[in-house]
């Protein structure tokens, strides 16, 4: 295969070049030194003048060979008379402290730093290395993760970059196997580096790459273009749906602002289910358009509640938003953090007796209360909307408050009874890492009733034929 035709090609036909393949601005090229990046940047500098490319490097410091590697692409760059920028950032501590994989980490980090290049270099463009075989492994992964169309569709030719919608990511090689880059760089002369982490199979892509994809090709040879042809159906489908809510968007969006916006409650029922749950999606991304991770338990359970609610029915959502019903509308907020600081934890290991009525002392002077509310008000209990008091049936009034244990599960109200991981909840309510061991979570003798600030246990909802509940409140005294 001739690559460097394939590139110029596909930079023709992208709708980003129009009319030619060779700009008259700058465009970033993502380069690690492995050899897809590397041979993108020959290819490149092969089709457009030196001064029109930016090579970016990020140096995700978790190597030995990093400042190696930095070197190397530096030194190539600087041979070539193409400008080098390299930057490095600490992904383990950035992992950490999002509580995000390492994977994930690096992967936000290196659209971060091209975002700001871009910004710098008044670059509109900026070309990575993906190759067909990633492609593959991505679906892969995100069928195994869980996914919509969206995520079998994976990578596209074309995006908005993350971080920086108005600069255009281009993959040139995504229609291209590894073997025909390999083959490339051979044919060239190209000494590219060889990164340790790619064998490193406690990585879940290494995994998929080197064990569960060898294995699958043992059942059919075609496994990896076969999902690259799933890939691009996908995408196909995806699109059109896509389409289809952007045809609708305009006659269900009554208000926008920064931190809100409301739709035609009538109008959005009669969509069809699939464009129900996407117009959901698209209105959580418009007010957080970076959000990642919208999982199908939470949009399910807010469309639930935006069919059947009744008003004052809220669900909250992925990213701090909450979907609320209200008279022929559907609110979709950002919910403010009112406790920007510290967080309310349980100390470790403890299992604390809560008595109804009663306060308890968590960490930093958090407390959580209880008492108990007879002959309430029902509307008052449906139309609560503060997330840190909740109103519980319980039919004991033994309660105990604790953290988080190994594989638990609940049920969250608004499923219907289903249950799901509670660490996958807490994940999907955007609960850091480093806080939910230690978590706050009220429980009767055989189950989690409340996930503090967040969620409630359908087996212990408040009803309007019930004849007392318990009122918990927690706070930062």
């Amino acid at each position: 295969m001739d690559l460097s035709k394939a590139v110029q090609v596909f930079l023709k036909d992208t709708a980003v070049f129009p009319s030619q393949p060779f700009l008259k601005t700058s465009l970033i090229v993502g380069v690690s030194g492995g050899a897809d990046s590397l041979a993108l940047l020959h290819i490149l500098a092969g089709l457009l003048a030196p001064p029109q490319l930016v090579v970016a490097h990020l140096n995700h410091g978790w190597r030995d060979t990093a400042v190696l590697d930095a070197q190397f692409v530096s030194q190539t760059a600087a041979s070539w008379g193409v400008t080098c920028v390299v930057e490095t950032v600490d992904v383990v501590a950035q992992a950490k402290d999002e509580g995000l994989s390492l994977e994930e980490a690096g992967r936000r980090a290196r659209y971060r730093f091209f975002a700001r290049l871009a910004q710098q270099t008044g670059a509109t463009v900026v070309c990575v290395a993906h190759n067909a075989d990633d492609q593959a492994e991505t679906v892969l992964l995100n069928l195994l993760r869980g996914t919509g169309l969206t995520g079998l569709a994976a990578m596209k030719p074309v995006a908005p970059l993350p971080e920086a919608p108005e600069v255009a990511l281009l993959r040139p090689f995504l229609a291209i196997s590894r073997a025909d880059i390999e083959a490339y760089c051979q044919e060239h002369s190209l000494t590219p580096r060889e990164d340790s982490t790619n064998a490193d199979i406690t990585f879940l892509r290494n995994r998929l790459r080197h064990e569960l994809l060898p294995q699958l090709a043992s059942y059919n040879p075609q496994i990896r273009t076969h999902l690259q042809q799933l890939a691009a159906l996908a995408a196909a489908d995806d699109g059109y749906l896509e389409q289809c809510v952007s045809h609708h968007w305009p006659s269900l969006v009554q208000e926008q602002t920064e931190t809100e916006l409301a739709l035609n409650r009538e109008r959005w029922r009669v969509l069809p289910l699939a464009l129900r749950r996407r117009t959901l999606r698209r209105a959580m991304v418009v007010l957080r358009p970076f959000l990642a991770n919208i999982g199908f338990a939470a949009i399910e359970q807010a469309r639930q509640v935006a069919e059947t609610g009744e008003v004052g029915a809220q669900s909250s959502l992925t990213g701090g938003l909450v979907l609320q019903v209200d008279y022929g509308r559907l609110r979709l907020t950002r919910e403010p953090s009112r406790f920007p600081g510290d967080w309310p934890q349980v100390p470790d290991g403890a299992v604390l007796p809560l008595p109804v009525p009663g306060t308890i002392a968590l960490n930093d002077g958090w407390q959580l209360e209880s008492v108990w509310q007879e002959g309430m008000d029902w509307a008052q209990i449906r139309h609560n909307a503060d997330p840190w008091t909740a109103f519980l049936a319980v039919p004991e009034a033994e309660l105990w408050v604790r953290g988080r244990r190994p594989g638990e599960r609940f049920a969250p109200l608004g499923l219907n009874g289903r249950t799901a991981a509670l660490k996958e909840v807490m994940v999907n309510r955007k609960i850091g890492a480093v806080w939910r061991a230690n978590w706050p979570l009220v429980c009767t003798a055989g189950h989690v009733v409340w996930l503090v600030g967040h969620q409630i246990d359908e087996r212990a909802k408040a009803t309007a034929v019930a004849r007392r509940v318990v009122q918990l409140r927690c706070y930062k005294s």
